[in-house]
C-alpha cells in the first residue's frame, strides 16, 4: 500500500502564523491600518483609477482610438517590435498607472488582438504609477511642487520605454501566427460592460490595499524608519508618501518603479493568464526601479528643484543627494545579468 504524504508548504504556513500573531498581539494597529487602507482607497485610488479604468476598457473594447492608434502603432512596431495593437496598451499603461497595463494585455490576449509572446513582453514593462498619483499626490501634495512629481513620472515613463526596447532583444521579436480578429462595433452594452468591469477591477485593488495596510501599519508603529521602508515595499500608495519624508526623490522614484508587493499581488491573475513567470516579472520590476532612480538622479543633478517644507527653512532643494550614481549603474548591470541568466535557463516566450 502506497501512502502519499501531503507536501508542507512552508511559505504560506509562515505567512499564516505571522498574520495570526499580528491579529492577536496588535489588534488596535491592525484596525487602524485597515481604516487607513479604506481612507486611501476612498480618497485616492477610486477617484483617480475608476474613471480612467472605465475609459480604458471602453476604448479597448470598441477600438475608439483606431485612427490615432495607427500613428502610435507605427512607433510601437519600430521601437519595441510589437504589433500595432499593442500601442494602445502601452499608451494607456503610461497614463493610467498600475495595474492597468497588465490587465489590458491579458484582455487583448483573450480577445485575440495580440499573441501570448506579445502579452508576456507587455507585462514586463507596462506597469508604472500614473500621473494622477505621481504629479498630483506626490508632487503637488507631498513635495509642494508639481515639478517634483513630473520628474518622477517622466523617469518612470523613460524607464518603461528603455525596458520595453530591452525586451525586444531579449525575446528576439518573434511572434506566433496572429489570431483572426473579429470586427469591433459600438453598442450600449459596451458602456455597461466597461463600467462594471472597471468597478470589479478597482474593488479588487482596494481589497488588496486594505489588507496590506492592516499589517504594514504594525511595522511602521513598532520599527520606526525600518518599518516605514518595509511597509513601503509592501504597499506603495501610502508607503511612498511616508518614505518621501525620509529619503531623497530618486529613492521614491525607485519605489514607484518597483510597485510594491501589494501591486504585484494585484497583477498575479493577469500574469497567469499571459503565462508569464513571476520571477521574470519581479526581475523586470527591480530593473525598472533601478533605471527610473538613475534617470531621476540625472534629471535632478542638472535641474535641482525647490520644494516647500515644514522645517525651519522656507524652501529646500529637491536634488539627487545621498544617492550613489555609480552604485545605481552597477545595480542595473546586475539586474540585466539576472534577466539574461533566467532567459538562458529557459525561454518564457
Amino acid at each position: 500500500m502506497i501512502i502519499i504524504k501531503p507536501k508542507l508548504n512552508i511559505i504560506p504556513l509562515i505567512a499564516a502564523i505571522l498574520i495570526g500573531i499580528c491579529l492577536l498581539a496588535f489588534p488596535e494597529s491592525v484596525l487602524n491600518g485597515a481604516k487607513k487602507g479604506v481612507e486611501t482607497s476612498l480618497n485616492s485610488l477610486i477617484p483617480s483609477l475608476f474613471p480612467f479604468m472605465t475609459l480604458s476598457v471602453f476604448i479597448m473594447r470598441t477600438d475608439a482610438l483606431r485612427i490615432p492608434n495607427r500613428m502610435f502603432g507605427k512607433i510601437t512596431k519600430f521601437l519595441f517590435m510589437l504589433p500595432e495593437d499593442a500601442g494602445e496598451i502601452i499608451f494607456m499603461s503610461l497614463i493610467g498607472g498600475y495595474p492597468l497595463g497588465t490587465k489590458l494585455a491579458s484582455d487583448a490576449l483573450k480577445n485575440g488582438n495580440i499573441t501570448e509572446n506579445d502579452a508576456k513582453r507587455l507585462c514586463v514593462f507596462c506597469m508604472n504609477a500614473g500621473p494622477a498619483f505621481t504629479i498630483t499626490t506626490l508632487g503637488a501634495d507631498v513635495y509642494g511642487n508639481a515639478s517634483a512629481g513630473l520628474v518622477i513620472y517622466a523617469s518612470l515613463c523613460l524607464s518603461s520605454v528603455i525596458l520595453g526596447i530591452f525586451t525586444r532583444f531579449l525575446y528576439d521579436g518573434k511572434h506566433a501566427v496572429p489570431i483572426e480578429k473579429a470586427e469591433k462595433s459600438f453598442s450600449s452594452e459596451d458602456i455597461t460592460f466597461s463600467v462594471w468591469d472597471a468597478f470589479q477591477t478597482v474593488l479588487k485593488i482596494c481589497a488588496w490595499v486594505i489588507i496590506f495596510s492592516s499589517f504594514t501599519f504594525c511595522l511602521t508603529e513598532k520599527f520606526g524608519n525600518t518599518g516605514e521602508i518595509l511597509s513601503a515595499l509592501a504597499e506603495v500608495t501610502a508607503g511612498s508618501v511616508t518614505v518621501s519624508k525620509i529619503f531623497p526623490l530618486p529613492v521614491v522614484t525607485a519605489l514607484c518603479g518597483f510597485g510594491g508587493l501589494c501591486v504585484h499581488c494585484q497583477v498575479m491573475k493577469y500574469l497567469k493568464l499571459c503565462s508569464l513567470e513571476y520571477k521574470i516579472f519581479f526581475a523586470g520590476r527591480i530593473l525598472n526601479a533601478a533605471l527610473s532612480a538613475a534617470i531621476s538622479y540625472t534629471i535632478l543633478y542638472f535641474f535641482p528643484l525647490e520644494q516647500t517644507t515644514a522645517y525651519t527653512f522656507s524652501t529646500a532643494r529637491v536634488s539627487a543627494l545621498s544617492v550613489s550614481f555609480p552604485s545605481v549603474i552597477t545595480f542595473i548591470f546586475m539586474c540585466v545579468s539576472m534577466l539574461l541568466n533566467i532567459e538562458r535557463k529557459g525561454k518564457v516566450c
